[in-house]
């Protein structure tokens, strides 16, 4: 049987995902949400796009695509250290059969984050994709941003990188049974981890989506400091090394590889980072740009991370 687009949203969206937030007073099912922050709070809203064929290989199943969407959306939220309190998802799907995956994979995330979906919308299109938007709150001016960094500020990491970028070369390859392919289906979004680091003081940080190199750059512009990095010091160096016998291959899976959703972040010299939460991996200096260091050796790099127009 087929169904009109109301009918599809209130049977595969309406009610699914996390538990109510009092932050919404009304969700899907009008023209609009309605929402009202508490008093002292600020509101942190972010939407992210993802388009089968380049966010994601067109024979990765719909339900693992959506949930990979929803969470690199709530990583936004991570990056500025805000609870996630509502999500909005327009869907553009081929078919019915893709609206109902997409929905099953939007549920499993939301679910699983324990965040209220209040709202989107539903369209036909040639090509599956999602535009997910994410919204948070955080005590006034307490906001994790880009362009806080000092210089002498240490350089930390919290989760690992290097390690999507390897799964999807494996998949694309067609060694879909590859050890790292696994990677490509667990984005998780640091949203504890990023409200714990703005507790304790934190004031600069982004969450690496589109490569250490290029994601670091954009502190460093934007807080007008440069920054050395030891790609050594990214957890798990020396096992990817060993693993697969090629450290350049590791080099430019850490450096210039996407959708880890690690949260690279910088702190006072002063600040006591806990060993469980986060590894310094460089320093904050005078000057602009970002220098990556092998084993203490710099390296010569011409290219960033993902851009989508080159």
């Amino acid at each position: 049987m087929r169904e009109n687009e109301f009918s599809l949203i209130n049977r595969h969206f309406k009610g699914r995902g996390g538990a109510c937030h009092p932050f919404t007073h009304l969700a899907i099912g009008d023209d609009a949400s309605l929402h009202k922050l508490a008093a002292g709070m600020e509101l942190v809203i972010s939407t992210d796009t993802s388009v089968e064929n380049v966010h994601w290989p067109d024979d990765l199943p719909l339900e693992v695509a959506a949930d990979r969407a929803v969470c690199s959306a709530l990583s936004d939220l991570a990056a500025m250290g805000a609870e996630a309190v509502a999500v909005w998802v327009n869907v553009m799907a081929s078919d019915q059969d893709a609206v109902k995956a997409i929905a099953e994979g939007v549920s499993s995330a939301l679910t699983r984050y324990n965040v209220e979906l209040v709202g989107g919308d539903t369209c036909r299109s040639a090509t599956n994709a999602l535009a997910v938007t994410v919204a948070g709150q955080l005590p006034e001016g307490t906001a994790m941003r880009r362009d806080t960094a000092q210089e002498n500020d240490n350089i930390w990491l919290v989760g690992v990188l290097g390690l999507h970028a390897l799964g999807l070369q494996q998949w694309m390859s067609g060694n879909k049974q590859g050890a790292f392919v696994h990677h490509i289906n667990e984005i998780a979004p640091n949203l504890a981890a990023g409200v714990h680091l703005r507790e304790m003081g934190v004031s600069c940080c982004i969450d690496v989506s589109d490569g250490l190199l290029q994601d670091a750059t954009h502190l460093a512009t934007a807080s007008g400091i440069g920054m050395d990095i030891e790609v050594t010091q990214v957890p798990q160096w020396p096992e990817l090394c060993q693993q697969l016998g090629d450290s350049n291959l590791v080099f430019d899976a850490v450096a210039f590889g996407g959708e880890d959703y690690a949260l690279l972040f910088t702190a006072p010299v002063s600040m006591n980072i806990p060993a469980d939460l986060a590894v310094k991996i460089g320093n904050c200096r005078a000057g602009s740009g970002v220098n990556l260091y092998r084993d203490a050796v710099v390296c010569h790099v011409e290219k960033q991370g993902f851009l989508h127009f080159e």
